[in-house]
């Protein structure tokens, strides 16, 4: 391992590199094997760039001795990425604080995996800067009135409408992240308890999740349309339709994404309020509302800590409405 991975660094083997991080995160990240096709995606794009800027392709050779990188090295990175932008792109534009601690993160795990092969030692010094902006502020809820506006949107008896709109309903009022929502399959729901059961959410943990009855009545609506547009053998929940490759299909994470933008396009939505995560902030922002109780919010989306889930007291922008509004009325 030490040798294959001192030859790689040599010849700048961007593959063999990429292999050797991907190993490592899958048998000694916290969670191995559980590890989610995302944050590989992640890593290994965090880890292209780097090398893309630690080592230009076309050039003679490395700026910095990789694997002997300090960490005023990773910090002339990071000032890099703030200043100008990530390095695959012609057109780059300075990083988002949060592009940028992901990208963060999957150098250390680089590091880590080099660390792990004997070919480097890892820095305790590699962090990320930290953004000014609040988290509620960065990843906001959609208020009421813009869901109730999206839901009527998608009122309509078109096949596609009905499944967007399910789609939609499972993150803003069960609070599932995109990935378990396109995961779901047909045996996950248990229609007589109204119980959801996602079987592998975020770091592979399992929950079950109550159901609105309204939300059971969309789903048992959009069943009985799926069960006549799915391709043969497809069981998740969530398909695609039109287009002869995925007809029937189950739909990804990105198609899902695109089809949500689109909605928002049409109904005029602010740039803030866009995203599929934002739903289930909504959702979280909501179950808070309706409870006062982090303990029933957190075991809603799946949060092991229920400090994780104290930010959605801090996102109900209507109740900071309501506070607002009384002052009008004291002073009339």
């Amino acid at each position: 391992r030490l040798i294959e991975t001192l030859k790689a660094l040599q010849d700048r083997n961007e593959d063999k590199l990429l292999e050797l991080l991907e190993v490592f995160m899958r048998l000694k990240s916290r969670r191995k094997a559980l590890i989610s096709q995302k944050t590989l995606i992640n890593h290994r794009l965090a880890v292209r760039d780097f090398l893309a800027w630690a080592w230009p392709p076309g050039a003679s050779g490395s700026l910095i001795e990789i694997r002997k990188a300090t960490s005023d090295d990773i910090d002339r990175y990071v000032a890099d990425l703030q200043a100008h932008g990530g390095h695959l792109a012609n057109d780059r534009v300075p990083l988002q604080p949060g592009t940028v601690a992901a990208y963060v993160a999957g150098v250390r795990a680089f590091y880590r995996a080099l660390e792990w092969a004997g070919a480097a030692k890892v820095s305790n010094d590699i962090q990320a800067p930290r953004d000014p902006t609040p988290a509620d502020e960065r990843r906001p809820a959609l208020p009421l009135p813009l869901y109730k506006k999206l839901l009527e949107h998608l009122n309509g008896h078109e096949s596609a409408a009905i499944r967007d709109r399910l789609a939609i309903r499972l993150m803003a009022e069960a609070g599932l992240r995109i990935s378990e929502v396109i995961g779901l399959t047909t045996e996950d729901f248990l229609m007589g308890e109204r119980l959801l059961l996602v079987r592998r959410g975020k770091g592979g943990k399992k929950r079950s999740v109550p159901l609105p009855k309204t939300v059971i009545a969309d789903l048992e609506v959009w069943l009985r349309i799926r069960t006549g547009l799915a391709a043969p053998g497809e069981t998740r929940v969530l398909i695609n339709m039109g287009g002869k490759k995925a007809d029937g299909k189950g739909m990804s994470a990105s198609m899902l994404r695109k089809t949500l933008a689109k909605h928002y396009s049409a109904l005029g939505f602010p740039a803030r309020y866009y995203g599929a995560h934002m739903l289930r902030h909504t959702a979280g922002t909501r179950f808070y509302k309706a409870s006062r109780d982090l303990h029933a919010t957190a075991r809603l989306l799946g949060h092991t800590n229920v400090n994780t889930s104290a930010i959605y007291a801090k996102m109900d922008l209507e109740g900071l409405f309501d506070v607002i509004d009384k002052l009008d009325s004291e002073a009339e």
